[in-house]
């Protein structure tokens, strides 16, 4: 019996189903930290109005960002995957900073995120690559018998 994901018709739609939920969490990830936040709030440390993140969200979205496309990398197509995060997460970014930007300075943002994301997501994929044979190990480990090594 042949494998799906290993016949020639089936693995680009393989890959176009890992692109499209990548493509999704990305734009999930970027909805639940980020998405719902539109107004600035005033630091007094700083003595003026910031925002309209937080930084602790936005240390939290990236390593959100970080941990999803690690994941997903264990099983997926790493590149897919980053690509698809990517693409997803920075797609609404900008579309969100558009709508509230008038000087189109948000280019100049969107630009920068997108290098971040790339790079992020790319190290953040190959680490989950990599760490693919030690959750093989570990799998294989957990489905033998805890009793097979002693002798009888």
């Amino acid at each position: 019996m042949i494998e799906h994901s290993t016949t020639r018709c089936g693995r680009p739609l393989v890959l176009l189903a890992e692109f499209l939920v990548s493509l999704l969490l990305g734009a999930a990830v970027w909805g639940a930290w980020l998405g719902w936040d539109h107004s600035n709030y005033y630091d007094a440390a700083v003595g003026s109005s910031q925002g309209p993140y937080r930084p602790a969200q936005v240390v939290a979205c990236a390593v959100t960002v970080g941990l999803v496309t690690a994941l997903l990398a264990l099983r997926w197509n790493p590149f897919v995957v980053a690509a698809g995060i990517t693409v997803g997460f920075w797609v609404v970014w900008t579309r969100q900073a558009s709508s509230a930007d008038e000087s189109g300075l948000f280019m100049v943002g969107a630009i920068l995120l997108l290098g971040g994301l790339v790079v992020g997501t790319a190290v953040a994929a190959a680490v989950g690559y990599a760490l693919r044979p030690l959750v093989r190990r570990l799998r294989g480990r957990r489905t033998q018998s805890p009793h097979a090594d002693r002798p009888t």
